[in-house]
C-alpha cells in the first residue's frame, strides 16, 4: 500500500509538471501570435503610406514636365466654368496628351521600332585568329616577289603612272566607232508602274530568304525602318512638310480668330499654347491646328457658360 501510494504521488507531480510545461508553452505561443500581428500592422501602414506617397511623387512629376506659367493659365481658365477641378484635369489631360507626342516625335520613332528592334536579332560574331600570319620582313615586297629598292621606289612607280596617263590622254584618236545619234540612241525605259512595285514586293515577301552576309542584313534593315536610308536625311518622314512655308509653324494666331474669347483667362490660356507650338519643331503643321481646334470646339461647347461668367468680352 505505502508503494502504491508513492507510485500515485509521483505520477501526481509528473502530471502536474507536465500541465505547467503545457501552460508555459501555450502562453509563449501567444505572446508570439501577438507581436507578429503587432509587427504586420504597422508594415501594412507603411505599405500603404509608400503607396500614397509615391502616387504623389507621380502626379508632381506629371506636373512638372508643363510650363508652370501654363498650368497657372489652365487653372484660371478653368476657374471660369462650374465644376473647375474637372475642367482643369482635361485641359492639362490633353497637354500633357500632346507633350507626349511631341517628345516621341522628338525621339525619331520611325514605324515604332527603336533600338530594342534594331539590335533584337544581332549576333556577336567572333573573328578567327590568324595563325599564318606574315612576318615583318615580307610586308616589304609585293607580288612579284621584288623588294623595293632605291631605283624602284614607290615615287618612281607613281610617276610612270602619271606619264602613262598623259600619254593616253593626249594621243591621236584612232576614228574606229562612229559618232552615236540622237536617232540611233535607244529609247530610255519607262518607270515602273504601281502595279509593278507592289507585285515586287509581294514577290520578295514569298520568297522570304534569311541574310547570307552582313550586307544583306543592313538592306533587310533599311527596308523595314531600322537604318536610315543613304544619303541621310535629317527631314526623313516629313516629306509632306516640304511644300509647307516656315510661317505657317510659326504664326499660329490666327487661328484664334474665330471661336476664341479677345479677352479674359482663356484668351491668356490660349495665346501660351500658341507661343509653345509656335517653337516645337517635332510637329507638323496639321498636327498644331488640330491642337488648336481641339480647344476650340472644347470651350465653343461651354460657350453659354462662359458667357454667364462675362468671359466673353467684345
Amino acid at each position: 500500500t505505502e508503494q502504491q501510494k508513492q507510485t500515485k504521488s509521483g505520477k501526481k507531480s509528473l502530471l502536474d509538471l507536465l500541465g505547467a510545461m503545457k501552460v508555459e508553452v501555450t502562453s509563449v505561443k501567444l505572446r508570439q501570435s501577438y507581436e507578429s500581428l503587432s509587427v504586420s500592422k504597422p508594415a501594412a501602414m507603411e505599405s500603404t503610406i509608400s503607396m500614397f506617397q509615391q502616387a504623389s511623387v507621380e502626379s508632381s512629376t506629371q506636373s512638372k514636365t508643363l510650363n508652370p506659367e501654363l498650368v497657372a493659365a489652365a487653372s484660371a481658365a478653368a476657374s471660369t466654368l462650374p465644376n473647375s477641378s474637372q475642367v482643369e484635369s482635361e485641359l492639362l489631360r490633353k497637354l500633357r496628351q500632346h507633350e507626349s507626342i511631341t517628345e516621341s516625335q522628338r525621339k525619331g520613332d520611325i514605324k515604332k521600332l527603336g533600338f530594342k528592334g534594331l539590335i533584337a536579332d544581332m549576333k556577336v560574331g567572333k573573328k578567327p585568329n590568324r595563325q599564318n600570319s606574315w612576318a615583318a620582313n615580307q610586308i616589304r615586297f609585293d607580288d612579284d616577289g621584288r623588294g623595293y629598292t632605291q631605283e624602284r621606289s614607290i615615287t618612281s612607280e607613281l610617276e610612270g603612272i602619271r606619264r602613262r596617263r598623259k600619254n593616253l590622254l593626249s594621243a591621236k584618236r584612232l576614228n574606229i566607232f562612229s559618232p552615236s545619234t540622237n536617232e540611233e540612241a535607244e529609247p530610255t525605259a519607262a518607270h515602273p508602274s504601281l502595279w509593278d512595285i507592289e507585285f515586287a514586293n509581294q514577290l520578295s515577301m514569298s520568297i522570304n530568304h534569311q541574310p547570307r552576309n552582313g550586307l544583306e542584313e543592313m538592306i533587310q534593315w533599311t527596308k523595314e525602318g531600322k537604318l536610315w536610308q543613304y544619303p541621310i536625311n535629317n527631314e526623313d518622314g516629313l516629306e509632306e512638310e516640304a511644300s509647307v512655308s516656315f510661317y505657317e509653324h510659326v504664326f499660329l494666331e490666327k487661328h484664334l480668330e474665330e471661336g476664341f474669347p479677345r479677352q479674359g483667362p482663356v484668351r491668356h490660356f490660349m495665346e501660351l499654347v500658341v507661343a509653345g507650338l509656335s517653337k516645337n519643331p517635332y510637329l507638323t503643321v496639321q498636327q498644331k491646328k488640330d491642337h488648336i481646334f481641339w480647344f476650340r470646339d472644347y470651350f465653343s461647347a461651354k460657350e453659354e457658360v462662359l458667357k454667364e461668367a462675362d468671359v466673353y468680352l467684345n
